[in-house]
């Protein structure tokens, strides 16, 4: 009789514990896991993975082709790149690199700490020419950060038209820096 009483407490707490655990995870939202680098992306609920699959990249967008719910203006999407470079010198050096440049009015840099690890952030505007005339000229922000772990540097490179909502761009900016590195690895 004793030891029922005993295991019932110790039951509750832990289906107690699972459930807290299981809604910080859905408070969270989605996770793009890459077990090669040992690192986690979160995004919110109402991004999607994209069908493209590349050895190398992973994109979450905003919208789905055919869905337009999300207008146009307001369209965006993340590609998360890995590459890995000769040393861990040669990432500190590409770091280097884009701190060095100088902050114009369409180009700003922005040293940053993720996780732990050494991040940069550029963030720009960019001309595309669209369709077959050069007259026809789309302008889009690029907001990317390079967060450097040892010889592997993770690129996450998201583009949205120049007149997208802040909202946007703070989402944007709230799954590039979600990033975290599984520890010990």
């Amino acid at each position: 009789m004793f030891k029922k009483a005993f295991f019932i407490p110790i039951l509750t707490t832990f289906i107690v514990g699972e459930e807290a655990i299981s809604m910080q995870q859905e408070a969270r939202g989605p996770v793009y896991r890459n077990e090669k680098f040992g690192y986690t992306v979160s995004y919110p609920d109402h991004w999607f993975t994209s069908r493209l699959q590349y050895a190398n990249e992973f994109e979450i967008r905003n919208y789905v082709s055919e869905d337009p719910q999300v207008p146009a203006r307001n369209r965006a999407l993340v590609r998360i790149v890995d590459k890995v470079n000769e040393s861990a010198e040669v990432t500190d050096r590409f770091l280097d690199s884009l701190v060095a440049r100088q902050n114009t009015p369409k180009q700003e840099h922005q040293t940053l700490a993720i996780d732990g690890h050494r991040a940069v952030r550029v963030r720009g505007k960019l001309a595309y020419a669209t369709g077959s005339s050069i007259d026809k000229t789309a302008f889009y922000l690029a907001i990317s950060t390079y967060i450097a772990d040892e010889k592997h540097t993770i690129s996450l490179e998201a583009s949205v038209p120049v007149d997208v909502d802040e909202s946007v761009i703070q989402e944007i900016i709230k799954i590039e820096e979600s990033v975290k590195f599984d520890k010990g690895g």
